[in-house]
Formats: structure tokens, C-alpha cells, sequence
């Protein structure tokens, strides 16, 4: 099985855009305009990772506790955690603890921990 996406119910459709385009690296593949609000599917080249960012005035938002999203960085994690300080994110020291890669965790726009993960492989 084959997971299709993760919707998330955003406060903010812009600020959840700026946040999954400009520091995760996710292209915008569907925007749909609607009356009650705004649908927007994300995916990064391959499609392989795929997210739904709902934001409808009437409807509940996500809240967080105890869920984290990872992705494995494509740029050096010193890079990409001074990007998450310019779009104004608060990350984390990157950490290498046990036989994880290195990591820093930052928080979206909603409050979900979003980690970056280096690379074991040449990109």
C-alpha cells in the first residue's frame, strides 16, 4: 500500500504555501479556488511525497501533539536551517545523536514539527 497524501488544515493558506514551497521544496500541482475556500495540492518532482493544504473558513484545524514530519534534505542542513530562520522559523541546533543523520526539527506555520534529515547518499 501506498500512502496518497496528508491533508492538513491550514490557518493560513499563504503562510503554509510559503512555508512547504520555499523551505521543504514542495511545487504546487492543483489550486482550486472554492467558495467556502481554498484546496491546494503539493508534491515535490516525482510526486513520491504529496501533501493536501485545505483552508475553509467553517471547518476545524489541525492541532498538533506528538506528530512530526520528515524529510531527508537535498542541500547541506546548515543551508536549510539558515533559510527556515529567513522565512522566520525558530529551528532547532542541528543534532547527531546515536545512528540517526544529522537533524533539525522547525515548526510550520501550524505547529507541526517539520525535520530535515541529511542525506546518507551523494545527491
Amino acid at each position: 500500500m501506498k500512502l496518497n497524501y496528508i491533508t492538513i488544515m491550514v490557518r493560513s493558506m499563504e503562510k503554509s504555501l510559503k512555508f512547504y514551497q520555499e523551505l521543504v521544496g514542495l511545487e504546487t500541482v492543483k489550486h482550486m479556488t472554492l467558495e467556502r475556500g481554498e484546496i491546494v495540492f503539493l508534491a515535490n518532482g516525482k510526486e513520491e511525497t504529496k501533501l493536501e493544504l485545505i483552508e475553509f473558513k467553517d471547518r476545524e484545524k489541525v492541532e498538533t501533539k506528538g506528530m512530526v514530519m520528515s524529510y531527508q534534505a537535498k542541500e547541506s542542513l546548515e543551508k536549510l536551517r539558515e533559510r527556515a530562520i529567513m522565512l522566520g522559523g525558530a529551528p532547532s541546533d542541528i543534532v547527531k545523536q546515536g545512528p540517526k543523520p544529522r537533524y533539525f526539527t522547525v515548526k510550520d506555520p501550524d505547529g507541526i514539527v517539520v525535520e530535515f534529515t541529511e542525506s546518507n547518499t551523494p545527491q
